[in-house]
C-alpha cells in the first residue's frame, strides 16, 4: 500500500499555500501603490519647478532639468526593477506552495481510492 501524506501535513501545506498567497496579494498592491508614488514624485516636480520659472531661468538650466529628469528616471528605473522582482518572487513562491499542496492532495484522493 502506497502511503501518502498525513491530513496533518496536508492541512499545513494548504496553510502555508495560503499564507504565501495572502502575502503575494499584499506585496501586489503596496507594489502597485508604491509605484505611482515614485513615478510623480520623480516625474511631476522638476517639469513643474520649469514651468513656474520659465520666465526667470537661463538656458542652462534647462539642461540641468533634462539631466535630472534623466538621472531620476534611471533611478526610478532600478527601483522599480527591485520591487518587481520581489513581487515576482513572492508570487511564484505562492504558486510553487500551492502545487505542492495540489500534488499532495491528489496522491491523498489516488491513495484513499487504492484501499
Amino acid at each position: 500500500m502506497v502511503q501518502g501524506p498525513s491530513i496533518d501535513a496536508l492541512e499545513h501545506l494548504q496553510h502555508d499555500a495560503l499564507t504565501l498567497k495572502a502575502q503575494a496579494e499584499q506585496a501586489a498592491r503596496t507594489y502597485n501603490r508604491a509605484t505611482w508614488v515614485r513615478f510623480v514624485l520623480v516625474f511631476f516636480p522638476i517639469p513643474f519647478v520649469v514651468v513656474l520659472f520659465r520666465l526667470h531661468i537661463d538656458a542652462w538650466v534647462y539642461y540641468l532639468a533634462g539631466a535630472l529628469i534623466i538621472v531620476s528616471g534611471a533611478v526610478l528605473y532600478m527601483l522599480d526593477g527591485a520591487a518587481s522582482a520581489k513581487v515576482d518572487a513572492a508570487v511564484e513562491a505562492a504558486e510553487k506552495a500551492q502545487q505542492a499542496y495540489d500534488e499532495a492532495r491528489t496522491g491523498v484522493s489516488q491513495t484513499r481510492q487504492a484501499g
